[in-house]
């Protein structure tokens, strides 16, 4: 049995799993995903990737890509509806508006993209940065030390097993992950909604659509909570049926016979003439369970183990935000394991991890759930807070941010957040050396000092400041450096012509000072160390 070593081992290949190994590549971070499926994902799942993911997308390179791809079938039929079965009694039907733009607040509009469309171009990029991704593997277990992890893994085509050692492990394995499993990690919240099955299939609806735009459907049969929807294409469907395992149903009972079945009574369609597909290449049955619920993890860590997207939190469908608070985690620990690993900061941030994750997930889970009850009612209205909010517009309390919102802020209209520490550094459209530029767009890698104009004092002492602490840093004069054409920087960060912002790599803000008032380079590296986890300033090794 051989051994292998690698700085991450990520345990789980689909969205999240996939943009995690980007993301640590991006970073020069030596990567492994195994992935116990055969290939990514064939269903739809997520089809909207919102404003901030793909900022974090355009950060490591992939909007190009993404906004090439084939679009979701939501631009093309943007109607939701609730019927007792497709050919019947329509209870609500509404036109799901496209987002406004919000150009005011980010380079990035929402890209709508089925996730079985994203994945692949994910796992092409991760690859082409140097990501080990290895499919039809499964992770058999795991141990860990205070040196790092051992995990033992099998590959389905062969049997051959090996032991990968790496140095920290992410569980970013589903909504059951085997790995918060093994770390007997609980969970709290509403739980389980519904146990649902998936069912693909193939059939001409055109008759039954009645000239509807319908691309996702609420149905009342065969019961409550049967959900429809259109595949990339207007002849592929899936059909979500609830199921009751405390009653004694199991997937095994949905034999092609039944299923077909099911999908004529939904329909409403008797006779219909309908092909079911199975839902993955390597599936012994034609269907695929999951769980429709709404639950955080207790822990998002335990020890050199981290959990990541429906491993430490499962989202309602409802809002379509739980692929991207997945991709979001996965940006969030992915520079602060680099940061640890490349040896300047202390394994302390990592502690924030948790801290800064698991509130939002929080927040996210219980709008999703409300989001479900309202598509429930007979109207599919409801009010709530705002998906801009939840968005941009939420603020994180850890050791990696000096000051900023008290515990228990409630996400706000991100307008009003004005470089707050612990909040998404706002977007300002500048000018360098002639070419337009997002303050975004200058983040990523390192830590970023923006100040004003007359901030030279800031800029140099944090130069001084991260060279002793061996932290990647730049600096730049809003005014001096690069131009204000709009002259939005005072608007959007308030800290006038001599404060300044510290920014970390995810893009959000650590710290910031309204005038260096003579300390900047004090100020400057004893905050700098505290955010990196680093209790003595010391030079890099």
């Amino acid at each position: 049995m051989d051994d292998e070593e690698v700085s991450v081992l990520v345990v789980g290949g689909g969205l999240v799993g996939l943009s995690m190994a980007a993301f640590l590549r991006g970073h020069g971070i030596a990567t492994t995903v195994v992935e116990r499926h055969p290939g990514t994902s064939v269903l739809p799942r997520g089809r909207v990737m919102n404003s901030r993911s793909m900022e974090i997308y355009r950060s490591s390179g992939l909007e190009p890509v993404i906004r090439a791809a084939p679009p979701s079938v939501f631009d093309r039929y943007p109607e939701l509806a609730r019927v007792e079965t497709l050919a019947g009694r329509e209870v609500y039907r509404v036109r799901r508006e496209a987002p406004g733009s919000v150009a005011h607040l980010s380079p990035c509009e929402p890209a709508f993209v089925d996730q079985q469309v994203l994945e692949p171009l994910v796992l092409d990029h991760a690859r082409k940065l140097g990501a080990d991704v290895r499919f039809a593997t499964r992770m058999v277990e795991f141990e860990q030390d205070a040196d790092g992890v051992t995990a033992l893994v099998e590959s389905a085509a062969t049997g051959e097993r090996r032991r990968i050692r790496a140095r920290y492990l992410i569980g970013a394995d589903g909504h059951r992950s085997p790995v918060r499993q093994a770390l007997g990690i609980a969970t709290h919240g509403p739980g389980v909604l519904h146990h649902v099955a998936n069912i693909v299939f193939e059939a001409d609806l055109t008759a039954l659509l009645r000239g509807r735009l319908i691309s996702v459907c609420y149905i009342d049969r065969p019961e409550a909570g049967t959900l429809l929807a259109m595949f990339e294409r207007q002849d592929r469907w899936l059909l979500m049926v609830p199921y009751h395992p405390e009653r004694g149903e199991h997937l095994d009972d949905f034999t092609p016979e039944r299923c077909l079945e099911l999908v004529r009574t939904a329909t409403g369609a008797a006779e219909l003439d309908a092909e079911i597909v199975p839902t993955l290449a390597d599936a012994a049955r034609p269907v695929q369970g999951w769980e429709l619920a709404a639950r955080v993890a207790d822990r998002f860590r335990a020890g050199r183990v981290f959990l990541a997207g429906d491993a430490a939190h499962v989202v309602s469908p409802a809002g379509g935000f739980g692929a991207n608070t997945g991709v979001q985690d996965a940006h969030n620990l992915a520079w602060k394991l680099a940061a640890v690993l490349n040896g300047w900061a202390g394994p302390e941030l990592l502690d924030s991890y948790e801290a800064e994750r698991q509130p939002v997930a929080e927040t996210t889970c219980a709008y999703s759930a409300a989001k479900q009850h309202e598509r429930s009612r007979s109207d599919g209205e409801g009010g709530g807070v705002s998906p801009l909010a939840l968005t941009f517009g939420y603020h994180y309390r850890s050791a990696a941010v000096m000051g900023g919102a008290p515990a228990g802020t409630e996400p706000c209209d991100p307008v009003d957040l004005a470089a707050l520490a612990g909040t998404r550094a706002p977007h300002v459209r500048l000018v360098r050396e002639g070419a337009p530029v997002s303050t975004l767009d200058l983040f990523g890698h390192r830590f970023v000092l923006l100040t004003g104009r007359d901030g030279t004092p800031w800029a140099e002492a944090g130069g001084r400041a991260a060279a002793r602490l061996g932290a990647p840093f730049a600096a730049h004069r809003i005014g001096a450096d690069l131009a204000d054409p709009d002259g939005e920087w005072g608007a959007r960060y308030q800290l006038g012509h001599t404060g300044a912002a510290l920014v970390r790599p995810d893009g959000f803000v650590a710290w910031r000072s309204v005038d260096h008032g003579g300390r900047g380079g004090t100020a400057l590296e004893g905050e700098l160390a505290q955010v990196l986890g680093r209790l003595v300033a010391r030079p890099a090794s």
